[in-house]
């Protein structure tokens, strides 16, 4: 039922001249009966559902055009540098027809205008509040996608209901939006929605679709902790980080949210009778799940497709434009009921994919890379003995994520001839699915959630995404009294607005106490002079946090910390304390526990393996959660020093990439390079969301995001590079972030 009135499309206005007035506007009809423009609403998301994977994966790096490539995909990817996308008229290319994205905002501000949301039910529950949360998400959502898309746009929240309304808008001095002031407009009323949402919840409406082919309604919701979230780390500053960290830490603490579920990960090996690897998938595919939303359930929000033209919209144009051409097939049985014929049998359309040998999109030469430059570590050693396995890289193996992400075919089954790379996630679970593209999965808000504490200070806990995960458990994280070795020196430093800043002092020297914190960061400098002239072996627990003066020993914990992430910065574990977003002992930030298994090997070329839980500590046995790495790149112990995947390693590799400088341990945790340490953790989580998102639209927006604090060769380098050698021309034009944006259409 549900789907069929999506179909309906009931609110009135019409999307084709949202930016012209060429066809006379009447005032909207609302419903008297709202839940059928809220429907509405979601049936015209379907309209720039497929835009949102083309716009955010033709422009990135993963993704490059073959030989059979259109023109209109082919002025895209190269960013109209023939001049294809900048000549043409709204419409006239339907990937880019701005006047999609303004309909769902013209409707959703009607339907805000309108909406009653004092009306109660019969049980004195709000009417409609539910559905009027979510409307003030997909329009703060499709404004945001706006934005992404061209850079500067108009702005309103008023609904324009007539030509003259429409004129009297264009003819004005009217307001834009772009990424630096977008949550300013919207994040006030956002912000409101997101405690409706805490107290009232989601619209509960069951399933969408017809026989197999369904979805759960609740995976047609957008949270609106998780766009706020979007919508602040978009602004980028180190203040609007630590908001986006909140709001999408507001998220995981729900029963919706809980820690990122190891149920999906790939496993790489070799053998004698291969010299290449092989690969498998184990878990559910994110993106083919159609059940209800819940911590077990990866999938957060999807924008549905029908399959059949008569029930709703049909997407499979981002199928066929990587190789997977839909076809419809029609059974005819009598068994089940759902649309008869005039002689009684029951006639059911079904939508297919065919894998077709003139794909227009293909993965990158860059996305190779990056795979290619992860190390597959499993353990190695004799079956009869585990515990004296040692890890090491399989050649050859890079991140099994290309699996299901990349997937050799065989054109010649019998021979292995005529290979050809087909990217899979485009043919999940090879069918057809309702419930492709995927907009928000868990893994992603995680890695965004990593990304956000980085810049907000904490890439040291930002990493521990990457590697451990972040949970409620009392081993997993060091502890201040215990782990961290006391060093010869002192350290103190002061809060100020939740900056923590470090001195470094040694224990005997004379200090000016007036020359060094004649500040206003120090509200109680008597009590500071008389805290550090203690000896270290005076100084006791308890005066560790004095007021807003913290006292700490070496920011960096010794070899002999048994906690799972013994890597965290002494100095963000003391300033995590008190802070809402950085805090995992919490009720929901759990899960189920899971055992951690590894394969063992005789030899690293061998056939016989066999898998063990590791370690046999009964309480070691189980963990909650895993970090993105693992996924695939082997499933190590959780807390396994030797894997060449740990922080001081990766901080250390990509430091020296980014500044031709070589640092040590010593140096990271030091304070004197902490915009180089977070630039590092930064690119660490790029290359992971290039590894776990790639080809679902995300990667052009993300690296855009970066680019806008790390400047504008961070994006231009990249995407040059795609095709495995740089593109100079390319390069510099991408240097211009101007060229990074559709042009918009000009109202006449």
């Amino acid at each position: 039922m549900l789907i069929f009135c999506m179909s309906l499309g009931m609110v009135t206005t019409s999307c084709e001249d949202m930016l012209t007035s060429d066809s006379e506007r009447h005032s909207y009809e609302v419903a008297q009966d709202t839940l059928y423009s809220y429907w509405g609403i979601l049936k015209s998301l379907q309209n720039v559902a497929e835009r949102y994977v083309i716009l955010g994966e033709c422009r990135g790096d993963l993704v490059t055009s073959t030989g059979y490539v259109s023109d209109t995909i082919a002025a895209i990817v190269n960013f109209g540098q023939n001049g294809t996308a900048a000549k043409y008229k709204d419409g006239a290319c339907k990937y880019l027809k701005a006047s999609d994205y303004y309909h769902i905002i013209n409707s959703c501000n009607a339907y805000i205008a309108h909406c009653d949301t004092f009306q109660t039910t019969g049980t004195n529950q709000k009417y409609m509040i539910k559905e009027y949360a979510q409307v003030q998400a997909i329009r703060a959502w499709t404004y945001m996608q706006l934005v992404q898309a061209y850079g500067e746009v108009p702005f309103y929240t008023k609904p324009l209901l007539t030509t003259k309304e429409i004129d009297e808008f264009w003819n004005s001095d009217y307001p834009t939006a772009n990424a630096g002031n977008l949550v300013d407009l919207l994040a006030p009323e956002l912000i409101n929605m997101e405690f409706v949402e805490k107290i009232y919840g989601f619209p509960q409406y069951n399933q969408y679709g017809r026989t197999s082919h369904v979805c759960h309604s609740s995976l047609c919701m957008f949270p609106v902790s998780i766009v706020l979230g979007d919508l602040y780390l978009m602004e980028g500053s180190a203040a609007s980080c630590a908001k986006a960290a909140q709001h999408y830490y507001n998220y995981l603490n729900t029963e919706n949210g809980g820690p990122l579920l190891p149920n999906t990960y790939c496993t790489g090996n070799l053998n004698e009778r291969s010299p290449l690897p092989n690969y498998s998938h184990h878990g559910t595919i994110p993106y083919t799940s159609k059940s209800k939303v819940s911590a077990s359930n990866e999938a957060i929000t999807c924008i549905p497709s029908s399959t059949n033209k008569l029930w709703g919209t049909v997407l499979t144009d981002v199928n066929r434009l990587f190789g997977f051409e839909a076809e419809i097939r029609v059974n005819t049985y009598g068994e089940v009921e759902d649309e008869k014929d005039e002689d009684g049998t029951t006639t059911t359309a079904s939508v297919y994919l065919s894998r077709q040998d003139d794909p227009e999109l293909v993965a990158s030469a860059g996305y190779d890379t990056i795979c290619m430059k992860q190390d597959y570590e499993m353990y190695i050693g004799d079956y009869s003995n585990p515990d004296q396995a040692v890890i090491k890289v399989l050649p050859k193996v890079g991140d099994a994520r290309q699996y299901w992400n990349n997937r050799r075919i065989y054109m010649n089954e019998m021979e292995k001839m005529d290979t050809m790379y087909y990217v899979m996630k485009q043919n999940p679970g090879n069918g057809f699915t309702t419930v492709y593209p995927m907009v928000y999965r868990k893994t992603g808000v995680w890695l965004r959630y990593a990304e956000a504490i980085n810049r907000a200070g904490y890439p040291s806990y930002a990493f521990a995404v990457l590697k451990n995960g972040l949970c409620n458990n009392d081993y997993w994280y060091p502890d201040a009294e215990t782990d961290y070795a006391i060093k010869d020196q002192l350290y103190y430093g002061l809060y100020k607005d939740s900056v923590y800043l470090p001195y470094n002092i040694p224990v005997d020297a004379e200090i000016n106490v007036d020359s060094i914190l004649a500040t206003d960061y120090c509200k109680n400098i008597a009590e500071l002079d008389s805290m550090i002239r203690l000896h270290a072996d005076s100084i006791s627990l308890a005066d560790v946090q004095v007021g807003n003066i913290v006292l700490s020993t070496e920011n960096f914990t010794d070899e002999s910390c048994s906690q799972t992430c013994h890597y965290l910065d002494k100095r963000e574990v003391m300033k995590s304390k008190g802070i809402d977003y950085m805090n995992f002992m919490t009720r929901y930030m759990r899960s189920s526990t899971r055992s951690v298994t590894y394969t063992m090997k005789k030899e690293l070329r061998g056939n016989s393996s066999s898998s063990f839980s590791y370690p046999s500590n009964p309480t070691a046995d189980n963990y909650i959660t895993t970090g993105v790495h693992a996924r695939g790149t082997g499933r190590l112990r959780y807390d396994d020093r030797n894997s060449s995947y740990n922080y001081v390693t990766q901080v250390c590799k990509k430091i020296k990439e980014n500044t031709g400088i070589e640092v040590t341990k010593e140096d990271i945790y030091s304070g004197n390079f902490d915009a180089e340490v977070q630039d590092a953790v930064e690119d660490l989580i790029i290359d992971e969301c290039a590894l776990e998102m790639a080809f679902e639209g995300n990667r052009f927006f993300d690296l855009m995001r970066v680019a806008r604090r790390r400047g504008n060769d961070y994006l231009a380098s990249r995407v040059a590079k795609r095709n495995g050698t740089e593109d100079a021309a390319m390069r510099a034009f991408l240097q211009n972030d101007k060229n990074w944006y559709l042009p918009f259409p000009v109202y006449e």
